[in-house]
Parts: structure tokens; C-alpha cells; sequence
């Protein structure tokens, strides 16, 4: 007798050929994957094996955006854990804030007297000094997206020390010359003032100083300016820095990928379509690729050519999430105004197709990379606050569509 050959087993479904809610299923386990028992995640699974910086690390921003698509789906619980790690970092290194708004820190010679922007996932120490961890938009997240969990009835900064946290934080960003001064923004390069860093600030002062720019949103008003109030200087003078800045990143970069946090989450450009489309067109012309979108021209970061990045620089596939959340975003606006109907599917249309590019270039599981350079991903794999975004990507369309009907 012949012997029966056993029938080859049918390849899985692509990542991109599953129903929608199989796709955020998928796409949340490889974030989870991430999540540490502390609440916190780590950037990347990389340890570091092949001669690279390691990624299984903490990065104080990474983990709370990577922790965006908790609230997305519902999970507050993971949420607040999560912001519980980034705040217990604050807690641990208080004495570095008191001391920074006693005496502006001198970013060039003096690295290791700031807040670092990564530390170990589990003892919370520092690193490394080696990196610009002079970023002011960590400060200005914590601060926008605190104030506003607070505002929704969820208790993030609870005790007297958390409360002078907070309250010490907002006098060294004043010591900081946070609207004026130098840092080294989302990409940790610089210092330059960084107009995405000073949006940041702004967002995070302008949610605790509760004087109705955010409000509309909000069901229920929680009025958080009595437990840490907020000068209206601060925003006047974040307001007119910034107004200075835009529509460029800093001095050295007419366009970044970093200034769509304008956009989203911090929408502080709310119902400022002309200066909203502005940004994202420069970046959808001038930073949009194949595999992803470039941080800024020229980039060396990865570059596979180094000494000539301008047309070589590596490719984010984060920024077509974020361009197509920011589409999302727009659109809502658009909508609450009674704007047009072909603005209303104009940004439909460029919400779909960069979520669209996004599954393209990820994994057939669902993994998103950091970024591509050649064609070819890196070691980091999956990146999970691009995980998280992807997330809030897809959601956000949905709701979106539903908008627009």
C-alpha cells in the first residue's frame, strides 16, 4: 500500500485578512507582551545582544503612550497603574527637581543633574548619561495626561508628596524657561527649542489651569486648578512662544514628525484648521516613505547612509499611525463645526489610506517595527508605543466613520 501523505497545513490568515476585532486583538497581545508587572512597558523585546542599545528598557514617554490604547479599550485600570511608574520615577528622583528649579541645569556640561528619560524596568534607576535627557514634553505628557484622567474621575496623583511633585515640577519648568530654553525634545537631540516641546508644556498647563479650553470635553466639571493651580502666565507666554515657532519644528528643522502631538493628544491648535493642515501637510509631503514616515530631514539615526542621510534616512512606521490619528481627530472637529462636506471626506479618506500603509508594512502577526532603513526593519520588534498608537489609529477611525455618516 501507498503510505498517505499528511495534507499540508493551510497557512494562517495574514494579520491584515482578519476581521477588525481580531486585529486589535492581535495587535494588543504583542503590546501586552510588553507590559511589565509594575504597570510599565518596555520600548522593544531588544536586549542589546548584537551590539546595539538595548530596548528592553524603560522610556518615561514610551510608557505613557504605549499605555494610550488601555484607555482606548476601556482598560483604566492599566491606565492608572501605568502612570503610577512614571510618577513613583518622579517620586525617586524628586531631589533632582527641587534642585533644577533652584538653579536652571547646564544641559552640556551637567547631563546627569536632569530627569532621565529611561531607566531599568524593575530597580527604576538611571542608565545612562550619555543621552540628552533634558526633555521637556515628558513633563508636558505627565502633566496633560494626569490632569486629564483626573478631570474623567480617576485619582492619579493622590498624596500631599505626589501633589508637591507636581507643584515642584511646574516651578522647574519656570526655572526651565520652558517656553524659551533649549531641550532635547521627543528624539532626545539638540538642545534646540523644539516647537513640539513647548505644545506639550502648554497642553499640560492649559489642562490644569481648567479655564475651558479642554472643558468642552468633559461631562462632568472637576476642577483640578484647586489642587495645583496654574498661572495664566504660563499659557500666555507658552501661547505667544509658540505662536513664534510654528508652522517650523525649531530653528534647524522646518518639519517633524514630533509635531503631530500637536495634533494628537494634545489638540492645542483646536479649530486651527489652516495652522493644523499646515503641519500635517509638510509632513505628509515632505516626510512620507514607503516603509514609514522620517522623523526630519536628515536624520542620521539608523540612515543607511550617514554621511549623506538627506533621501537615506530611516523610515517610522509609528508616524502613519499618528497621521492618520491626527486625520481622525481633525475630522471630529470638523464635524462639531459644520464644516464642509468634502473637508469632512477629505480627512476620512487620508485616515484610511495611512492606517492602510500602516498594516501594509507590518508583520503578517501584527507586529509594528521601529523603523525600517533599506527596505529592512531593525532589532526592534515590535516597538510598543507604536503598538499602542496602531491601536488608537484603528479605533479612531472607526469612530470616525461613524462621524462622518
Amino acid at each position: 500500500m501507498r503510505r498517505m501523505e499528511s495534507p499540508t497545513p493551510a497557512p494562517a490568515p495574514s494579520f491584515r485578512d482578519v476581521p477588525f476585532e481580531k486585529q486589535i486583538s492581535l495587535a494588543y497581545d504583542h503590546l501586552e507582551r510588553l507590559r511589565q508587572l509594575n504597570g510599565g512597558y518596555i520600548a522593544s523585546p531588544y536586549s542589546g545582544d548584537a551590539g546595539y542599545d538595548r530596548y528592553d528598557v524603560y522610556w518615561l514617554r514610551d510608557i505613557m503612550y504605549a499605555t494610550y490604547a488601555n484607555e482606548y479599550l476601556g482598560l483604566y485600570d492599566k491606565v492608572k497603574q501605568s502612570y503610577g511608574v512614571v510618577l513613583t520615577v518622579f517620586e525617586k528622583f524628586h531631589h533632582k527637581i527641587i534642585r533644577g528649579l533652584r538653579k536652571k541645569p547646564d544641559l552640556q556640561r551637567a547631563k546627569g543633574a536632569v530627569i532621565h528619560a529611561r531607566v531599568h524596568p524593575t530597580t527604576l534607576e538611571e542608565i545612562t548619561d550619555e543621552w540628552g535627557h533634558h526633555q521637556l514634553d515628558i513633563f508636558g505628557l505627565f502633566l496633560f495626561k494626569t490632569g486629564d484622567l483626573m478631570k474623567q474621575g480617576f485619582r492619579i496623583v493622590n498624596t500631599v508628596e505626589q501633589i508637591h511633585i507636581c507643584k515642584d515640577i511646574l516651578s522647574y519648568l519656570w526655572t526651565a524657561r520652558w517656553d524659551s530654553e533649549p531641550d532635547f525634545g521627543m528624539w532626545e537631540e539638540g538642545p534646540e527649542v523644539h516647537s513640539s516641546s513647548v505644545g506639550a508644556v502648554l497642553a499640560g498647563l492649559t489642562m490644569w489651569h481648567d479655564h475651558g479650553f479642554y472643558d468642552y470635553k468633559y461631562r462632568a466639571r472637576v476642577d483640578i486648578s484647586q489642587i495645583i493651580p496654574v498661572s495664566e502666565r504660563f499659557l500666555e507666554d507658552g501661547a505667544r512662544a509658540l505662536s513664534k515657532l510654528l508652522p517650523r519644528e525649531s530653528a534647524s528643522r522646518p518639519y517633524d514628525l514630533a509635531q503631530l502631538s500637536l495634533l494628537w493628544p494634545y489638540n492645542i491648535l483646536k479649530d486651527q484648521f489652516a495652522l493644523q493642515e499646515e503641519i500635517i501637510d509638510n509632513i505628509e509631503k515632505h516626510l512620507v516613505r514607503a516603509y514609514g514616515v522620517v522623523r526630519y530631514p536628515g536624520d542620521r539615526y539608523f540612515s543607511s547612509k550617514p554621511d549623506d542621510p538627506f533621501g537615506h534616512e530611516a523610515e517610522w512606521p509609528i508616524g502613519l499611525a499618528w497621521l492618520s490619528i491626527a486625520y481622525s481627530k481633525m475630522l471630529q472637529q470638523a464635524v462639531r463645526v459644520g464644516a464642509s462636506r468634502a473637508s469632512i471626506e477629505r480627512y476620512l479618506e487620508r485616515a484610511r489610506r495611512h492606517l492602510e500603509h500602516l498594516e501594509e508594512v507590518s508583520t503578517p502577526d501584527g507586529r509594528i517595527a521601529e523603523l525600517f532603513t533599506g527596505g529592512k526593519s531593525n532589532h526592534n520588534l515590535p516597538l510598543g508605543w507604536a503598538q499602542s498608537l496602531y491601536i488608537v489609529a484603528k479605533l479612531s477611525l472607526r469612530e470616525a466613520s461613524k462621524r462622518a455618516a
